[in-house]
Order: C-alpha cells, then sequence, then structure tokens
C-alpha cells in the first residue's frame, strides 16, 4: 500500500471507489476537491491510500479559518463526511489517518471529521490514532413517495407549506448568478447577525454554480428572492441541505424556510433520490432550535458523531476562549 496525495490520485479510481462504497457522499469526491480549489482561496486537500489498480482509503480535508486575527487561532482541518475505506483492508485506515495527521500537523490547530454516516466500525483506529470521538446528531429523512413524506410532516409543517404555495411563493433553480449572488447576500447577513460562524465567499458559492456541484434552489414571491438552498447530491442516493435560507417574517401567510428544504425534498422525490441528509442537529442534551425545526419534516434522529484531534492544545484552548468572547460580542 502507498500514500497519494492530490493530483497523485487516478481520478478515475478514485471515482470508482466512492461510488462503491456505502459511506459515500459527495464531499469525498473529485468534484468536491476540485470545487474547493476552484474557488478562492484554494483549501482542498486529497489524500488516498492505494493499493493495485484500486483505493483503499480516502479523505477530502477543507482547511478553514475565521477572518482577520482571528484566522490564526481557527485554523481547523475538516473532513466532511468522514472519510471513506474498503472495509475488506481495515488497515488502510489506520494508515490514511497517520497520512492525514503528516499532512496537516503544522497547518491545523485541530482536525475534525463530521460524519454523516455511521463510523463506529473504525472508532477504534480513531482513538488508536489520537482522535477523540463526541456525540453528535443528525437528521436524516427517508424518501419512499410522496404521501409517505407527506404524512411524516407535522400538520403546521403541512399546512405552512400548502399556505406559502397558495399565496404565491415557488421555488426553482437557480438560472444566473445574479440570483445567487442575491441568495449570498441574504446567507452572509444572517451569518454576521444570528450564526456568527464564518461563512464561505462568494467565490465559493459561484464555483458550485459554476462547477454544476449538486443544485442551487431559488425561493421567490413576486420576483422577489427571499431565500434558497444549496444542496450538493450524491447521484441516485442522497440530497444533503449545505446551506439554506430564507427570510423571517417576511409575510404572515409565506414560510420561505420551509420552501428552500422543500424543494430539496422534491427533487428527492422526481429524481428516485432516497435520502435528504439535513446535515446537523446539535449535541445531545442540548437545546438546539434547528433541530426541532428539521424534526418536523418528518426526519429521523441519528447519533453520526464526530472524530476530533487536537494538534495544538494551548492554541485551541486561546482560540476557543477568544472566539466565545468575540462572538458575545457580536465581533
Amino acid at each position: 500500500m502507498k500514500v497519494l496525495t492530490n493530483e497523485q490520485i487516478d481520478i478515475a479510481l478514485w471515482e470508482e471507489f466512492v461510488a462503491g462504497n456505502p459511506h459515500a457522499t459527495p464531499f469525498q469526491t473529485w468534484d468536491y476537491y476540485r470545487l474547493l480549489n476552484h474557488a478562492e482561496p484554494s483549501s482542498g486537500q486529497a489524500v488516498c491510500v492505494a493499493g493495485e489498480e484500486r483505493i483503499l482509503a480516502l479523505a477530502v480535508i477543507q482547511i478553514q479559518k475565521e477572518r482577520g486575527i482571528k484566522g490564526f487561532f481557527s485554523r481547523r482541518g475538516v473532513i466532511f463526511g468522514g472519510p471513506l475505506a474498503d472495509p475488506s483492508f481495515p488497515e488502510a485506515i489506520d494508515l490514511l489517518l497517520e497520512a492525514i495527521d503528516g499532512l496537516l500537523r503544522h497547518r491545523v490547530i485541530y482536525m475534525e471529521t463530521r460524519n454523516l454516516s455511521d463510523f463506529s466500525s473504525y472508532r477504534n483506529v480513531f482513538e488508536v490514532n489520537g482522535w477523540v470521538y463526541h456525540e453528535h446528531l443528525n437528521c436524516v429523512l427517508g424518501i419512499e413517495s410522496r404521501e409517505q413524506v407527506l404524512s411524516g410532516m407535522s400538520e403546521s409543517r403541512r399546512r405552512q407549506i400548502r399556505m406559502s404555495l397558495d399565496n404565491g411563493a415557488t421555488w426553482e433553480e437557480c438560472g444566473s448568478l445574479d440570483d445567487l449572488k442575491e441568495l449570498y447576500s441574504l446567507l452572509s447577513e444572517l451569518y454576521t447577525r444570528e450564526v456568527r460562524l464564518p461563512l464561505p465567499s462568494l467565490g465559493f458559492f459561484t464555483a458550485i454554480y459554476n462547477l454544476w456541484f449538486g443544485k442551487i434552489f431559488i425561493v421567490k414571491h413576486n420576483g422577489r428572492i427571499i431565500g434558497g438552498s444549496i444542496c450538493p447530491v450524491l447521484e441516485n442516493r442522497a440530497i444533503y441541505t449545505f446551506y439554506y435560507y430564507g427570510l423571517k417574517d417576511y409575510h404572515k401567510k409565506i414560510f420561505p424556510t420551509h420552501l428552500a428544504l422543500m424543494a430539496a425534498i422534491e427533487y428527492a422525490l422526481q429524481n428516485g433520490i432516497g435520502k435528504v441528509d439535513f446535515m446537523g442537529a446539535g449535541k445531545p442534551g442540548e437545546d438546539y432550535g434547528v433541530r426541532d425545526y428539521k424534526l418536523k419534516f418528518g426526519s429521523e434522529l441519528v447519533d453520526q458523531g464526530r472524530f476530533m484531534k487536537t494538534e495544538s492544545p494551548l492554541l485551541y484552548r486561546i482560540g476557543e476562549t477568544g472566539l466565545k468572547i468575540t462572538r458575545r460580542l457580536g465581533l
């Protein structure tokens, strides 16, 4: 077995490996790696363990940090979806984690996998390599039929969606960069005012649009963009609500955020996709309004957890304290 990185990885073997892996998501694909390095600033790293004419384990890592002085204390490597491995070669995941550590050790303060599947069978390998498991919830909606989807929703959610449509709100696929820019401005305002977490640059979302990485939906009313969603797709398997937003208190009978998510659900229904993944529902035992919101679509709560490895504990503690203070102050 040998370790390969970035352009050393054969694209055909990469795509074949992802297509055949039960834990695959769009975030381990070559398309996602290309997206990360197409946008400014470039932030994607790929690592794989290869055997004879096949890939045995693989991860795509996004290097993230906040803007300004906070960036030094928030440098992190995030593996959306988690790494993939061939279950027939369990030793490959061990070698992959060693390679990730060697690649990122002096570049980030910590590394984190944001699992979108059950990786419990690999937990011991992660822990031996210094990663710590943390419980983390997700909401997943299985898609079988329109009747099944609607019957699983709360009565109030069904009524609000129907009311929104009856009052002229619609959704459609994003048809221009101008529409995308308007949606981005809504997202940017949300992240600045309420979420207080870094939002990727407009260039990142423009790359999603230009490279056809999934679907972008726009919610409109009377010609005005009032919401939307950015949804990577793993063909024939799942659609993921990566980013979404709808104007709050826009109209007493129109609920833009509901429609932003309904666009993804409807796309799944029309294209034979069996799962809508809402990508995160907070930690067990902690109140989290977003979790309650997602569950009203009829989704199932699952604990897929996350693995985390801290490369610089001192800088991590300083950064964690500083970020909490700046977010509390709205900085």
